[in-house]
């Protein structure tokens, strides 16, 4: 087993050499010295050299004056300088984490937004001995926390600061962790899997799990499985290959290790879904009080917080009900009740379009239990327990004859306890809906939590402190959906100023384009070809467009954008719903390979809100000019009405800007930062929809800063754009 003499971390063997995934850097033995290959750059590598290929500071060496005997965020800043306000913020928010405050940063990529939250807060956790628990939506977001972290370690080092080591872990969900090939084989959804990997365990049917006990066995505390890999931060791809060597359980060594580590990094979920909650704090040895959150790219939290609360059903989830029931010889009534769901869900959906439709709660629900013969809703509640107990005996006979247990029986029993519990409450909102996948219909049945608080507030209210991070979210609004002045902590905001130079920024708005519905006619897609191929004649290498709707974007497809794109010498790629995450990473890694051409590259075609203009990054050629064709506005579903109807109610009348117009505009926001990442990179952001005029105000600061408005002539957008392009 090696490790990379730059950052620490595990290196893979390749055939071109020793592969860093931390730095990107191939290594390899050549008269008697290491070289280093990075993409095209060759250097010798000396105790001299840089240690960085990307034009980032190198780590300082303190010196004794600047070692204060108080740890504070100097003993973990690791570059030589920083970046312009980098230390104020640093400073606002060690302080305010030491008052156990509520902190919203909201700073564009380039700011340091990583490096700033982990060198305010690693002081005040290790004065306190408190876990920073570090919430990241995407796999890549974890992987650049632990890259810096690995540098504040290796800083450390050098300066042999006492007191001050660190270690971190990230970790994924079970599916994501596991090796055993039979749960694998299932693809179960969380919760699920949560089920049989416990059955698994139990029935000792899990190889890995037993040969991870056995090392647990030989050593006191679990990073002595492997000292070298676990005593500095580790990412949780380098553990599970790790694992997958030594035929070790990952998902449970990452659970044993957890205790010892400084910093978590993980999914929202582990904090802010309560069942899985709790079972991560007893792994990691602390009650949530005695944990700093640090919540990245924070204006997902507000949906993950609704999505945690919301429940639903299947006709697929009851035919296996059905079968349990049946097998285990329940009672009539149980199978009845099963039925009666089965056959309603089935003829809603040859009624309905493909739609949703709104369902009122307590009508429904008298229907049922009436159906069922009961007198009252009392009674229909007791027939609810009685059958998730039945649910249990159902499990407990599975796993005692060694049998895989998916306990959609219980899951049924806990949805209808939670339909009775709130089906009064004008926090919930009640639906079929009703959609078309792959050309088949498919119809659930859902509880639609409304309000993100229920689930916010606690975390909030019982955390240490927390740190929110974002690019793009509205404070005014993040503060009322979140109820950061409901958690009884004080609160502080902090706006940084852009790092970007200005002359590196083009930000746009085209008159004339309206994408209202009743103006997507063919001339008006004709219009917006027009504008896109002047946007493609002006800029090198690679553009994205990002669509307001799939709709929008097969109206471009129908009118011919592919003409376009060839005539420019751009190969088109696009986006498709239904993609899986392997496909769409193809995908995207083809659309990037295409940068090298500057002269010719590609064209991105996807959707605002998809995992390809909000969950990707691209840096440098990889994306230069970005268009978002069409205001994003969702459609006014009965769901939205809801929430606007609730919001108006709760948040003084905001509920069309709470509800609509910020999920619109946020998903435009996102869209628009993906080819601006890093400080030295120059990019193109073109509204392409006049709406954004009259709504700019929402549109983030520092792209607002430069908006101009393009009047709805020939060649305007070149007039602006070329010189951009083409100026030294």
């Amino acid at each position: 087993m090696k490790f990379c003499p730059e950052c620490g971390n595990l290196l893979y063997r390749m055939k071109e050499g020793l592969y860093c995934k931390l730095c990107g850097n191939y290594w390899f033995k050549k008269g008697g010295k290491l070289k280093i290959e990075t993409g095209r750059i060759n250097i010798e590598k000396d105790k001299n050299t840089s240690n960085d290929l990307n034009n980032e500071p190198k780590i300082k060496i303190l010196n004794k004056t600047q070692l204060s005997k108080k740890i504070n965020y100097l003993h973990f800043f690791p570059y030589e300088q920083f970046r312009e306000s980098q230390e104020n913020i640093i400073k606002q928010i060690e302080e305010s984490a030491r008052s156990k405050k509520i902190v919203l940063l909201v700073a564009p990529n380039g700011t340091g937004k990583t490096v700033i939250a982990l060198s305010s807060l690693l002081p005040v956790a290790i004065e306190n001995n408190l876990k920073i628990i570090y919430l990241c939506r995407t796999h890549s977001q974890n992987t650049r926390v632990i890259k810096e972290l690995i540098k504040i370690s290796r800083f450390i080092n050098m300066n042999d600061i006492k007191g001050a080591k660190i270690n971190g872990l990230s970790i994924r969900g079970r599916n994501e962790m596991c090796l055993n090939k039979t749960l694998l084989s299932l693809k179960l959804n969380p919760k699920e899997s949560m089920a049989v990997c416990r059955d698994l365990r139990k029935n000792r049917n899990c190889s890995h799990f037993l040969n991870l006990l056995k090392k647990r066995d030989e050593f006191d505390k679990p990073v002595l499985i492997a000292p070298d890999l676990f005593e500095k931060p580790i990412d949780a791809e380098d553990l599970i290959n790790f694992c997958a060597t030594h035929k070790l359980c990952p998902y449970f060594l990452s659970k044993f290790l957890l205790e010892e580590m400084r910093v978590v990094i993980c999914n929202y979920n582990w904090i802010f879904n309560p069942s899985i909650r709790e079972t991560f704090l007893k792994f990691i040895g602390r009650e949530i009080d005695k944990c700093i959150l640090v919540i990245d790219e924070c204006h997902n939290i507000i949906d993950v917080a609704t999505d945690v609360n919301s429940e639903r059903i299947t006709p697929y989830s009851l035919r296996i009900c059905l079968k349990d029931l049946e097998m285990y010889q329940s009672p009539v009534l149980m199978l009845s009740f099963v039925n009666i769901l089965y056959d309603h869900l089935n003829k809603k959906k040859d009624i309905l379009k493909t739609e949703e439709k709104a369902i009122v709660p307590d009508i429904f629900l008298e229907k049922i239990y009436k159906k069922l013969g009961f007198a009252d809703l009392n009674e229909f509640e007791n027939f609810i327990k009685a059958l998730h107990e039945f649910s249990i005996a159902i499990h407990e006979e599975k796993l005692a004859n060694g049998e895989i247990s998916r306990d959609f029986v219980g899951a049924l029993a806990e949805f209808w306890l939670k339909w009775i519990k709130n089906y009064s409450l004008e926090n919930y909102f009640f639906c079929y809906n009703v959609q078309k996948i792959k050309e088949r219909k498919t119809i659930v049945l859902e509880i639609v939590a409304l309000d993100p608080r229920e689930i916010a507030v606690p975390v909030l209210k019982n955390c240490h402190s927390c740190l929110n991070l974002s690019g793009t979210v509205n404070p005014y609004v993040f503060n009322h959906l979140m109820g950061l002045h409901e958690s009884g902590k004080s609160y502080k905001g902090i706006i940084a100023d852009s790092p970007f130079k200005k002359q590196n920024i083009k930000a746009i708005i085209t008159e004339g384009v309206d994408t209202k519905r009743e103006n997507r006619t063919p001339l008006m897609y004709k219009k917006i070809i027009n504008k896109i191929n002047e946007v493609l004649y002006c800029t090198p290498a690679n553009v994205g467009i990002f669509c307001a709707s799939y709709k929008i974007l097969k109206g471009l497809l129908d009118n011919n954008l592919e003409v376009i794109t060839e005539k420019n010498k751009r190969k088109l790629f696009v986006e498709e719903p239904g993609l899986s995450a392997s496909e769409n990473a193809f995908l995207v890694n083809d659309f990037k390979s295409m940068a090298s051409n500057r002269e010719n590259g590609a064209v991105l075609l996807g959707v605002c809100g998809g995992r390809n203009s909000e969950g990707e990054d691209y840096p440098g050629d990889y994306m230069n000019s970005v268009i978002i064709a069409g205001f994003p506005y969702h459609l006014p579903t009965p769901r939205v009405n809801a929430k606007i109807e609730y919001y108006d109610k709760v948040f003084n009348k905001q509920g069309w800007n709470f509800a609509y117009l910020y999920p619109a505009v946020q998903r435009a926001n996102q869209a628009s930062g993906r080819p601006i990442r890093k400080i030295v990179d120059k990019g193109a952001i073109v509204f392409m929809d006049s709406r954004f005029k009259d709504k700019y105000k929402w549109i983030s600061e520092w792209i607002r800063n430069e908006l101009e408005i393009i009047p709805d002539k020939d060649d305007a957008i070149i007039q602006h754009l070329y010189p951009f392009w083409n100026s030294s």
